[in-house]
């Protein structure tokens, strides 16, 4: 089980959990119908994320990013159409996400799925973005 301890995150991976999360070359490639830019990766009945989830990330003290609130707590990291690798740990884009302050706008070409329904979802292409599901304290 991979871990990392971070200023404001600490991941804990799920591959020895037997929950790990794909690579970019081993997941589904991305349809019109289950992840688009629009939808934030998910299918046209709004179910959730086709892939295992990345792992568990704990936001250690209240965040906002893109001005959505990310209360401390646990997060579970699922991609869509990018690996985790990309997601999680020190110098994943989740980290590089809660380290911008609270009126930073997201480095290029990232934005929020600020109509997605569900948890908050991140892209930077069709297809191609995680979201972050709140879990637990």
């Amino acid at each position: 089980m991979r871990s990392w301890t971070l200023k404001m995150l600490v991941v804990v991976g799920l591959a020895g959990a037997g929950m790990g999360c794909s690579s970019s070359s081993e997941q589904p490639a991305a349809s019109a119908d289950s992840a688009t830019a629009t939808d934030g990766g998910v299918d046209g009945n709004g179910a959730g994320p086709q892939t295992p989830p990345c792992g568990l990330a704990a936001v250690e003290t209240n965040e906002v990013i893109a001005g959505v609130q990310f209360s401390k707590g646990q997060y579970q990291i699922n991609t869509f159409g990018m690996a985790c690798d990309e997601v999680m740990g020190e110098s994943g884009i989740f980290n590089q996400f809660l380290q911008l302050g609270d009126n930073e706008p997201l480095p290029a070409p990232w934005s929020h799925l600020s109509n997605a329904v569900g948890a908050p979802k991140f892209v930077k292409g069709p297809g191609i973005g995680f979201r972050a599901e709140r879990v637990g304290d």
